[in-house]
């Protein structure tokens, strides 16, 4: 998806919290009134952590689901895949698959996965973040606009 995309996207599901209020660097949530800070992250792949205020996080109606092991029932070849709901894979670009996986209250860091198939409404995945791990559904356009930034500002 498009970096254009993806802004329209979070502008679309925002309503009322501006991507472009955004400060890439600040050194907590809400400096400024800042609705989310975004920081790089050491390390190879230009990931960064996106840090929402609590009122923000209200604002887009921040959900979160945690990722766990397929159950024994849907397990047709597929003993110790991982399982999460749908609505928090994203897809960039080039096609690669991701979650924003929370690392923190309100702090959440784009994680790779390798989805399988997707099992009604839960996405099972190959590989992911560990079982556990809680991941925004709701919310996570917004954390992907977050951490791009908005072209040209």
């Amino acid at each position: 998806m498009s970096r254009r995309i993806c802004f329209l996207a979070a502008v679309i599901l925002v309503g009322g919290i501006s991507v472009s209020g955004c400060s890439r660097g600040a050194e907590e949530a809400g400096v400024g009134g800042d609705p989310a800070s975004v920081a790089a992250i050491d390390g190879p792949g230009g990931l960064h952590r996106v840090q929402l205020s609590a009122d923000a996080a209200a604002r887009i109606g921040l959900k979160t689901d945690t990722v766990r092991r397929l159950s024994a029932d849907r397990q047709v070849g597929g003993a110790g895949l991982l399982v999460v709901d749908m609505a928090a894979v994203l897809y960039d670009q080039d096609g690669a698959t991701w979650v924003y996986g929370q690392t923190e209250p309100l702090t959440f860091q784009r994680m790779p996965v390798v989805v399988s198939r997707v099992d009604g409404t839960l996405a099972v995945l190959l590989s992911g973040p560990p079982v556990g791990t809680a991941v925004a559904t709701l919310g996570a356009a917004e954390l992907r606009g977050s951490e791009d930034g908005v072209p040209g500002e």
